[in-house]
């Protein structure tokens, strides 16, 4: 029997600890390796990957670069198999049982995925059913030597091979349940990485999300994080 294709999770995460833990245990049984690069955390955040035995940890201190960040995290991993997450995204528990499939298809060089994607708290979202069209993404390539990330934000992954297919998984993105003057900081940073005029600094914090259409989130958090969304009083 051929030995399983290795996979390489692979973070970049600053002060990202109300939600690094439950993104981490929802993917630790499907990956072999867990590469997180640390972009000057000040909380606990670096502690929270240290204390998951298949991580490896990198820093970097040099801000205003994501493309940089991704590839050092690139340039660290090992896998057959890159699996690309960020620490506010939490899977189902049915991509650890997809994943020996997924990774065993020679003819695949990519797997999208879907997503909800909250916004304002745990129970509303912006998706209008479960597989709309704006909240999907590619998330697991195949490793070889031509792979490279570039833009500054939002960044895009060069050198993938041509074969994609929908893998049919998805996750939830909570990065829009923050405290609302942490979302705002970050609209602020990435106008200033982007060099584009500032729009939201005259916005108080608590408005930032304002005028943002929403539908109720009907769905069951994944597992690993239920507890803690149940925890949040509505």
């Amino acid at each position: 029997m051929a030995s399983k294709s290795k996979v390489s999770a692979m973070y970049i995460v600053r002060n990202e600890e109300e939600f690094l833990p439950y993104s981490i245990r929802s993917i630790y049984d499907a990956v072999d390796e867990i590469i997180v690069v640390d972009n000057a955390s000040t909380d606990r955040t670096v502690e929270i990957a240290q204390s998951f035995d298949k991580t490896k940890l990198i820093y970097c201190e040099e801000r205003g670069d994501f493309a940089k960040l991704r590839n050092l995290a690139l340039e660290a991993a090992t896998g057959e198999w890159l699996l690309k997450i960020d620490a506010d995204e939490v899977f189902y528990p049915d991509l650890i049982t997809a994943m020996p499939k997924l990774i065993s298809n020679k003819k695949i060089d990519v797997y999208t995925c879907w997503f909800y994607h909250l916004m304002g708290d745990f129970w509303h979202m912006q998706n209008t059913c479960d597989y709309d069209v704006r909240y999907y993404r590619p998330f697991l390539f195949r490793n070889h030597s031509g792979l490279r990330w570039e833009q500054k934000v939002h960044e895009m992954l060069k050198g993938v091979g041509p074969n994609s297919v929908d893998s049919r998984l998805h996750y939830v993105h909570y990065g829009y349940t923050k405290k609302p003057a942490l979302i705002k900081e970050k609209f602020e940073y990435y106008a200033t990485i982007e060099g584009l005029p500032d729009t939201v600094s005259h916005i108080p914090a608590e408005r930032i999300l304002e005028g943002r259409q929403v539908v109720p989130f009907n769905k069951l958090h994944p597992p690993v994080i239920k507890d803690y969304v149940n925890s949040i009083r509505r």
